[in-house]
């Protein structure tokens, strides 16, 4: 023991010195082989405490951009450290949710950008700098509202073949996100791809919010990923309409055309069902006993069988026309001079017409007023001034309408009738 401790003390301060060499030279060392550096590290940036928001009702609109954003630090420290950085990669960037004041933030909030390294107590390292140092974060409310699934078929049908959605369940689902995102969504489609598609398949379609021009909504979420559509698959033709009359027209009428206007129905439905029909027949139009064209209003949805109807607002109503022919009306004029004469006026009298012009209707089929004839009775007729009833002769088919007009005879003697014919001059 003795021994030992002479080793230690002996030429003691010899070995204090060497000691002391030895840590400057390891100082030396280490300051040469890891020096003190400077070097710039890049991450993208985290959003911590996020659920701290949503707890509050809010949400972050720019959450994406944020996320995708890349900040620059540069640390200073010895190689070695910066080293472990790099190759643990263990350096990250964040912001902090929870230091916002929920309850009187504004909308725009910067948060201080944050750092980590990973780095134990002993590691140490200085910041230099961050760029960006902060960073905008924009909160809104969140809300929720109910849209109808509208279905969007994807695919070529056949030619005249349409294809609809029969049932979608859900019918509705929530659209769920920020006011200003949820604002802009107008509708929410479910994308049925068509594979030979059949009346009565169900699909499974991905649904999706878009807005008014169509575009894909895609800062909010949806109450569910898809929707069952059932398929239904229909045809469209235009049918021609087939009408027919019922009963007799009025005495001296008869039937013309019938007509229907228009004289198809465009129809769709099932293929089986629409394949069968070869006419739409409209019930019999009852002319009976009319003297005049006889119009009647029909909607054919009525005369259609089940799983038909009618497809075009313009055929949703059918007029059917039947002319009735022979009861027309004319005014026909004709004077004194298209008069005849008939009969004979008292012994040694002579009458003549008074010129005049005269009107009368008839009613009737086959009007021809050359074949009218005009005539007065003048049989007995004294000498004076008579008015005489005038006759009117019509073909047949034709009806006088009211009472005949009269006419003025003048009944004279022979002599003087004479003398008007020969100017009036005597011997």
């Amino acid at each position: 023991m003795s021994k030992f401790k002479e080793m230690l003390t002996k030429d003691a301060g010899w070995k204090l010195l060497s000691v002391f060499i030895a840590i400057c030279l390891w100082f030396v060392v280490i300051n040469i082989e890891n020096p003190v550096e400077y070097r710039v590290f890049t991450a993208n940036v985290d959003i911590v405490n996020i659920s701290y928001a949503e707890e509050a009702g809010k949400t972050i609109t720019n959450a994406q951009e944020i996320e995708n954003m890349k900040i620059s630090v540069r640390l200073r420290g010895k190689r070695i450290v910066l080293d472990k950085i790099q190759q643990n990669r263990s350096f990250s960037a964040y912001i902090d949710i929870s230091a916002i004041d929920m309850d009187s933030s504004p909308d725009i909030v910067r948060l201080p950008v944050k750092i980590k390294t990973g780095l134990l107590a002993s590691d140490y390292v200085d910041t230099e700098f961050i760029s960006p140092s902060d960073i905008e974060v924009m909160l809104d409310d969140n809300v929720s509202q109910d849209f109808k699934v509208v279905p969007e078929f994807n695919g070529v049908a056949d030619t005249g073949v349409s294809i609809t959605g029969d049932t979608i369940e859900p019918d509705y689902v929530k659209v769920y996100g920020a006011q200003t995102e949820v604002a802009k969504v107008a509708e929410v489609r479910a994308i049925v791809n068509l594979e030979s598609p059949h009346n009565g398949q169900k699909v499974t379609a991905a649904l999706g919010a878009y807005d008014s021009s169509g575009n894909p909504v895609n800062g909010v979420y949806l109450s569910r990923d898809s929707a069952s559509v059932t398929i239904r698959v229909e045809t469209s033709r235009k049918i021609p309409v087939r009408v027919s009359y019922t009963g007799e027209p009025a005495n001296g009428c008869s039937v013309g055309k019938v007509t229907a206007s228009p004289d198809y129905v465009a129809v769709s439905g099932s293929p089986d069902v629409i394949n069968d029909i070869m006419y739409v027949t409209l019930p019999d139009v009852d002319i009976s006993g009319s003297g005049a064209d006889v119009t009647k209003t029909f909607e054919p949805s009525a005369f259609l069988p089940q799983g038909a109807k009618v497809a075009d607002s313009s055929s949703s109503k059918i007029t059917v026309s039947v002319e009735i022919t022979g009861q027309e009306e004319h005014n026909v004029s004709f004077d004194s001079e298209d008069i005849v004469i008939t009969g004979e006026p008292a012994e040694g009298m002579q009458p003549a017409i008074e010129k005049d012009s005269f009107n009368i209707e008839v009613t009737g089929s086959g009007f021809d007023e050359s074949l009218i004839r005009y005539s007065v009775d003048v049989t007995g007729l004294a000498e004076g001034e008579h008015r005489v009833q005038i006759g009117v002769e019509l073909p047949e088919g034709l009806t006088l309408t009211g009472s005949a007009p009269y006419a003025t005879v003048v009944v004279s003697g022979a002599q003087e009738a004479n003398n008007d014919d020969t100017g009036g001059e005597t011997e």
